[in-house]
């Protein structure tokens, strides 16, 4: 039986979801805490990878076993296994694979715009209150569609190919948060922050948007990746 798991996290003290050799991945955390309830070896499939210190309101994560699990147990128990800082929201059987039956994802990059530091919004970035958002906004329509986002890859990416869809990017401004919104059918590795780093590259003045619009998709390539810290998974839909 396969079985669904809603998984929320902080990433900020792990080393991204994915299972590696070094270890201290949500992936670890996650099969240790079921093997002890379960009794048994299983396999942690996330929707994605995510980078470093990345966190996540909704990580979909499926595993396979022979056994009935009866749900408010299983989230009783392993939750009280897991860290305090991951935590399984939900658990339902399904057909669906988490990677592979992924159709939408969509993440947040959280900002705050001011001279200062601000005490209580140490989960955002601070950015400049003089950056040209209407420059940034301008760039953000150019990446919606289906490009070739080669020029955001970061070494190391192992894809087949380069080519994603953006269906919504947008920048939310809430008092002195700004919130940048993207939502696609995937993203290569740390694209999402290597298109934050464009952004605010460009509300800077530091970068032009015709320089940008001429070699986007052919010769570009961010050279200004944002900080992990920041970056939210918040849904991905199947």
């Amino acid at each position: 039986m396969r079985y669904l798991l809603i998984v929320s996290y902080n990433g900020i003290n792990y080393s991204g979801f994915q299972k590696q050799k070094k270890g201290n991945t949500i992936q670890d955390e996650l099969e240790n805490a079921i093997k002890i309830f379960l009794k048994e070896e299983i396999n942690c499939v996330g929707s994605g990878r995510t980078d470093a210190k990345v966190s996540a309101y909704m990580q979909p994560v499926h595993f396979e076993t022979e056994k009935e699990i009866e749900s408010e147990k299983f989230l009783r128990s392993v939750n009280a296994i897991l860290p305090e800082d991951i935590k399984i929201l939900s658990i339902t059987k399904t057909k669906l694979h988490a990677r592979f039956s992924a159709k939408r994802k969509t993440y947040c990059y959280k900002m705050y715009s001011s001279n200062i530091e601000l005490p209580l919004m140490k989960d955002a970035l601070k950015i400049s209150p003089n950056l040209n958002f209407k420059h940034m906004k301008k760039f953000l329509k150019m990446i919606v569609g289906t490009h070739d986002f080669e020029g955001f890859k970061a070494s190391g990416s192992s894809t087949e190919t380069s080519v994603r869809t953006i269906y919504k990017a947008k920048l939310i401004k809430q008092g002195a948060y700004l919130n940048f919104y993207i939502t696609g059918n995937g993203f290569l590795y740390k694209m999402v922050r290597n298109i934050v780093g464009t952004m605010l590259k460009i509300g800077e003045g530091k970068l032009s948007l015709d320089e940008v619009k001429k070699s986007l998709f052919t010769s570009y390539k961010c050279t200004n990746t944002a900080k992990p810290d920041y970056l939210y998974l918040l849904n991905v839909k199947y």
